[in-house]
């Protein structure tokens, strides 16, 4: 009886991990399509749709935290599966800050009062947001199935995003600051600094994600250390 409910509440800990990774995947979509969306109109749609959501990722998370402790309390795992309740602990508290950025960048994109000076920079806003969505996608699979590739390539690429938030960042203080003419063009460029610091944290998320996959997969905690990562795979 003791296995069975073990069991059980093994299922019940991966189910409830699946629809809240889901859940906030389905987020960084719908911010993914307010930052391409021109139309001012169409935003409070999406907007409201994303901060509902909100909402029911914080309830995962609590549950998922809730169950991991009784799953350990209850049924003394043996060493794999205390590595995977780890893994799955440490990866809820990553995903749950996504969620948090998320709404960070929504509210940002809310301030902006000088929408032709953001979308001026919403394809290169566009393009780091799904090399940042594809790293958490590529992280949680390598997660799902223990694949290496995905995980070493989710971590490799965030040098790439930390690049363009530097570059983006330089460009903007440089280039453009200097020359603003209205103070609500001077928000603006405020703003896209910040979303694009946010991208930035989103990219960091997913590569604490891809290190619990390495971690789950090899037993090996690669965090902040200098790893051969090609040694993994």
């Amino acid at each position: 009886m003791m296995s069975t409910n073990k069991d059980i509440a093994f299922k019940d800990l991966q189910n409830e991990f699946e629809a809240y990774t889901a859940l906030v995947l389905k987020q960084l979509r719908l911010l993914e399509t307010v930052i391409e969306n021109e139309s001012e109109c169409q935003l409070e749609g999406y907007i409201t749709e994303i901060k509902k959501n909100e909402k029911t990722i914080n309830e995962y998370e609590i549950k998922i935290s809730e169950s991991v402790i009784n799953i350990i309390v209850l049924y003394t795992p043996v060493a794999t599966e205390l590595r995977n309740l780890i893994s799955v602990y440490r990866v809820s508290l990553n995903v749950e800050k996504i969620g948090d950025i998320v709404i960070n960048i929504i509210n940002e994109i809310k301030r902006i009062r000088d929408y032709k000076t953001f979308y001026s920079f919403s394809d290169t806003i566009h393009d780091v947001l799904i090399m940042s969505i594809s790293m958490v996608e590529r992280a949680l699979q390598a997660l799902a199935d223990k694949n290496m590739d995905n995980a070493i390539w989710t971590i490799k690429n965030d040098d790439i995003v930390d690049e363009f938030h530097r570059s983006f960042v330089k460009k903007i203080v440089k280039k453009k600051l200097p020359h603003v003419k209205t103070h609500e063009e001077m928000k603006t460029f405020l703003n896209l600094m910040s979303i694009a610091s946010n991208i930035e944290r989103i990219a960091d998320n997913a590569t604490n994600i891809a290190e619990a996959a390495i971690y789950l997969s090899v037993g090996k905690d690669v965090r902040h250390k200098h790893v051969d990562l090609d040694s993994l795979s």
